[in-house]
């Protein structure tokens, strides 16, 4: 995958507009249009200002995009994993199993909130 295209699909991903993050980067809109879109290059101080404005608006962007661009995409944990392998027979065992646990914490995620 190209620079240009792991940067777009991040953008995507994470819905973060041009606008926001030509404001975040302090970058011109129209520069980030252009490298999102493969019309220009951006030299490495450029990019990481992108980056930096990226992951000011999404937490997680910066560490998806390198990803990308390794090809390893990042994304799945291995809770979804797990999920994505039982069988429709097994998911109320797996829902009550979470409730089990829900339960045994106090539910202090609740309180918090």
């Amino acid at each position: 995958m190209l620079i240009h295209e792991a940067f777009n699909e991040t953008l995507k991903r994470y819905r973060i507009g041009g606008r926001a993050l030509a404001q975040a980067a302090a970058v011109s809109e129209s520069l980030v249009s252009h490298f999102r879109h493969g019309k220009t290059g951006v030299t490495d101080q450029m990019l990481d200002k992108l980056l930096q404005g990226m992951q000011e608006i999404a937490p997680g962007s910066r560490k998806y995009f390198c990803s990308l661009i390794a090809g390893e995409p990042a994304g799945v944990s291995t809770v979804e994993k797990v999920i994505e392998a039982i069988s429709e027979e097994e998911i109320p065992e797996l829902l009550m199993a979470i409730a089990r646990r829900w339960k045994a914490t106090d539910n202090k995620v609740l309180q918090a909130i």
